[in-house]
């Protein structure tokens, strides 16, 4: 069959009108092609449960979690921390970091000075569980809690040794 002519016309899809020698008429519609953006976009539903999940966990717990419920990316691979980070920037998401901040925990330094200690001490505390920590980021780091009314730490008569300076 040879053509006679062929219309396009673009509008929520393409159609094209097709006009063979002989005088068959034809017409075609087929839905217009996504951007490459929106094809490889995430699930919504997807950016909901990692902004959930931040509350509780870093970014690379986050992509676990994620896996393990069988969901994946929007170029349908396997999540990880980097496409997490790179999603929670993408959509304003607040790090584990800020949110943890924003609830007042303090870092090593900071419940060091508080308590009038050092922060070696601040660490054993925190193996020791006398001091809740949250892990915030893919490097081990915490942020940590004020101790609570009644805790033994909070107990403004005890002494805590501090290092002498050698010298």
């Amino acid at each position: 069959m040879i053509l006679e002519d062929v219309t396009l016309t673009k509008g929520i899809e393409i159609t094209a009108h097709v006009r063979f020698k002989g005088g068959l008429n034809k017409t075609v519609t087929m839905p217009l092609a996504q951007n490459g953006w929106k094809k490889y976009m995430t699930a919504p539903a997807v950016i909901a449960e990692i902004d959930r999940l931040l509350n509780e966990h870093p970014d690379w717990e986050v992509a676990r979690i994620l896996n393990e419920q069988g969901f994946a990316s929007g170029r349908q691979l396997p999540f990880s921390a980097t496409i997490i980070a790179a999603l929670r920037k993408r959509q304003n998401l607040k790090s584990r970091y800020d949110r943890l901040r924003e609830a007042g925990m303090l870092d090593a330094a900071e419940m060091a000075q508080l308590m009038g200690t050092c922060t070696r001490t601040i660490y054993i505390w925190h193996k020791t569980g006398k001091l809740r920590g949250h892990l915030y980021n893919n490097e081990g780091a915490y942020l940590y809690e004020r101790p609570g009314v009644g805790s033994a730490l909070e107990d403004p008569d005890r002494r805590y040794r501090h290092r002498k300076p050698r010298g």
